[in-house]
């Protein structure tokens, strides 16, 4: 593995202007007329081939169009056995294209920067119809492979639920609205951010939909104090514990100490994707075993 990457918005700023990739202006998603349409950027570009002066470019482009365009969609070419949907968290925006950069396969990737667990706004419909209109239909017969962290991690699991077999990696999510829970613990020193209402208890939503082929990592930091915890504090073992007894997850306690645990390591966690992306029909245990030796020869070293 090679060192931390640069500050996670650091990447958009040192943008050429050679071979910027084309420009892909936003057209309305075909729907019934009860669905009220919103903008897709449609691209037909592999991001695999993208060098990465283009991939800054083309992030810096669409992070400038983030309030209008909520869902990118990058689609080669041909056949493909997998479709990769990737949710951005809180302020992210298309900041995480970056980790599908070694993607061969088709690309979704949906952010709403006014509503951060995609529980509708003027910009994207909530997740239940994003799932319904954008994510299940894009993927198709393909295998789907999915990835965030905190509210896009959320989001991920919640998706996965609807597609049988999927591969997903969720740094940090929210599992649950919190706020009771955390209005019963005193915080000293700490300033304890909630998760929203109104989101979907994963334990739940996962426990009723059963899938013996799925493979989902839940991956938290062993501590939050890098956030730093006196400006915000998520809980992430509140979050992660409530997933125990749900079959097909499995959760991992890493040695790092930050809640955006793909900020900073972007390249490896597009590694990650990449493999995952090429094994995607591979039985759960190896794509399981697969994220346990990535997450170990990523974090395990002293």
């Amino acid at each position: 593995m090679t060192g931390r990457d640069p500050s996670p918005f650091s990447l958009l700023w040192r943008l050429g202007r050679r071979r910027r990739p084309p420009r892909a202006e936003p057209v309305p998603v075909e729907v019934p007329p009860d669905d009220r349409p919103f903008p897709i950027a449609r691209y037909d570009t592999c991001l695999g081939d993208l060098s990465p002066e283009e991939l800054r470019t083309l992030i810096a482009d669409l992070n400038a169009r983030s309030d209008t365009v909520g869902c990118a969609i990058f689609r080669p070419p041909g056949e493909h056995d997998c479709v990769a949907t990737i949710f951005a968290g809180n302020l992210e925006r298309y900041f995480m294209v970056a980790a599908a950069r070694n993607l061969r396969c088709p690309v979704v990737y949906i952010q709403d920067p006014i509503s951060y667990w995609y529980q509708g706004s003027p910009l994207l419909p909530d997740l239940d119809a994003l799932c319904r209109r954008v994510v299940i239909p894009e993927t198709g017969g393909a295998r789907a492979l999915l990835f965030g962290q905190s509210s896009g991690a959320y989001a991920a699991l919640a998706a996965a639920a609807r597609m049988p077999g999927a591969t997903v990696v969720a740094c940090a999510p929210q599992t649950f609205s919190d706020a009771d829970a955390k209005g019963r613990i005193s915080f000293v020193g700490i300033r304890a951010l909630s998760a929203p209402e109104g989101l979907i208890d994963l334990r739940a939503h996962l426990l009723g939909h059963p899938d013996p082929n799925a493979s989902r990592a839940v991956v938290i930091a062993a501590g939050e104090l890098d956030n730093p915890a006196h400006m915000h504090w998520w809980g992430d073992y509140l979050h992660m514990l409530r997933l125990l007894d749900v079959p097909g997850t499995d959760l991992y306690v890493v040695n790092a100490n930050t809640h955006v645990l793909a900020h900073g390591r972007v390249n490896d966690y597009a590694r990650l994707l990449a493999d995952l992306a090429a094994e995607a029909g591979a039985p759960p245990a190896r794509r399981t075993g697969m994220v346990r030796s990535f997450l170990t020869e990523l974090y395990g070293r002293t």
